[in-house]
């Protein structure tokens, strides 16, 4: 890598969350001094890191935290997946305007490098017999896809027409420690709860869909290499490259928690695609970035973070 992040100033926002808490640690690992943006400070390991708090939507607020920064890890997220589509007109204005101001706001302070958090499940909305590179179709089958694309666009422009370098990570399905499924997000983390409070999971469909699951701390090292990367693409696929079924997750999730995932299948819905795994050559290409944690290893630290709880 031709660059390195030795004393950098790197804003994560959202930096509170689940990849945010992991990609601050990154962040820091790889030499950085990073600086954390999210509605409520955390506490633990990450007590002792500079912290702005406050809502990326306030623009005086944001301006001051990314003042002085080389460049700014975007993970700030006010829709989910299943709910985005209720009011077409609040998600664009509370995520798509929000994220466009924030990087308008990160070039006029000077910010060198901008690394948005896109969305490798939602953007593309097509089944494909083989894995997605970034030049296949998209057409989002919901609100929060349509979004982030838009975003990605919008930023794609900001890059050319600006001094500020975009990038736009398409990341598949994490997990890992630190997920909880208080949101309805994250199949594995709803897996592990259900398993673990003996409650019925419902699934959408027959379990035979198949997705890219990929481990949080290999997506942290994924934003850690788009920072310090020479010339990274302004989109790039960050996920496993295999699939796995919902069947198959399930067997996985229940051997490295040594307990069962009672199920309900229900009927399926128009919005899932039936398969959704990424090609991630061009992120081995040009972010020397691989995917390193195998997926039972993954689901191993998973568990054990869960059984702790």
């Amino acid at each position: 890598m031709a660059r390195t992040l030795n004393g950098a100033r790197v804003l994560v926002v959202g930096g509170g969350g689940f990849i945010g808490r992991h990609v601050v640690r990154a962040v820091k690992d790889a030499g950085a001094q990073p600086v954390g943006m999210d509605l409520v400070a955390p506490d633990g390991d990450l007590a002792n890191v500079p912290w702005v708090t406050g809502s990326v939507s306030d623009p005086a607020l944001f301006a001051t935290a990314a003042a002085g920064c080389d460049s700014v890890v975007f993970l700030a997220n006010s829709s989910l997946p299943n709910t985005a589509n209720f009011d077409l007109a609040a998600e664009v204005g509370a995520h798509v305007q929000v994220s466009v101001k924030a990087a308008e706001i990160c070039n006029d302070q000077g910010v060198r490098r901008f690394v948005f958090a896109s969305s490798g499940g939602t953007v593309y909305g097509n089944d494909s017999a083989e894995p997605l590179t970034e030049n296949a179709p998209t057409s989002p089958r919901n609100a929060y896809g349509a979004s982030k694309l838009a975003i990605e666009h919008y930023l794609r422009l900001i890059g050319a027409m600006r001094p500020m370098w975009t990038v736009a990570l398409r990341v598949s399905n994490p997990f890992g420690e630190g997920q909880r499924a208080l949101r309805n997000q994250g199949f594995v983390a709803a897996a592990m709860q259900h398993a673990i409070s003996g409650t019925t999971m419902p699934i959408w469909g027959d379990g035979t869909v198949e997705r890219d699951f990929i481990h949080v701390h290999d997506v942290a090292l994924a934003f850690v290499a788009a920072l310090v990367a020479e010339a990274p693409p302004a989109t790039v696929n960050i996920g496993s490259g295999q699939a796995v079924s919902l069947r198959q997750m399930l067997a996985e999730i229940e051997t490295a928690l040594g307990a069962p995932v009672p199920v309900a299948y229900e009927a399926g819905r128009v919005v899932d695609v039936k398969r959704n795994v990424l090609d991630v050559g061009l992120a081995r290409r040009t972010l020397d970035w691989s995917p390193r944690l195998p997926l039972a290893e993954g689901l191993a630290r998973t568990a054990a973070w869960w059984r702790a709880q």
